[in-house]
């Protein structure tokens, strides 16, 4: 009986006590003070947030990419332009940086930010926001 009390104690409790109510509501911050390009699926992102912008989608916009080889003086190549844009940011012709591998896959890479990173992800964004707009 004294069971059957319990159990209906926590059950009738269950709905009155939210979950918000007992967890802490503390939410890591995102460093987005460099950027990572994940080589396996082309994304470039910002830090490890979740913002990414998806390097394969200059396959479709290869006008657009003309900032960025005179920023970087390469070339981007075909077949595979965005094996070739991911290799321009990690490996620039002057040095003017390295990317850094994160983890022990070889899949993720890191690289500052500054002028010619930055540049790659506005031209990104660019590039997304005009495949994904509405054209009216």
């Amino acid at each position: 009986m004294r069971l059957l009390i319990i159990l209906a104690a926590i059950i009738g409790l269950n709905g009155c006590i939210s979950m918000d109510a007992i967890t802490p509501s503390f939410k890591a911050e995102s460093d987005t003070s460099y950027y990572l390009i994940d080589t396996k699926y082309r994304f470039f992102c910002e830090g490890d947030s979740k913002r990414c912008r998806d390097m394969t989608k200059v396959v479709s916009s290869r006008d657009q990419l003309n900032p960025i080889e005179q920023a970087y003086n390469q070339q981007v190549k075909g077949p595979n332009y965005p094996v070739s844009l991911m290799l321009i940011i990690m490996n620039p012709n002057d040095k003017r940086y390295k990317a850094t591998p994160v983890g022990g896959e070889g899949r993720y890479f890191k690289v500052p930010k500054n002028d010619t990173t930055d540049l790659v992800w506005r031209t990104l964004n660019n590039i997304q926001e005009d495949l994904f707009s509405t054209g009216s």
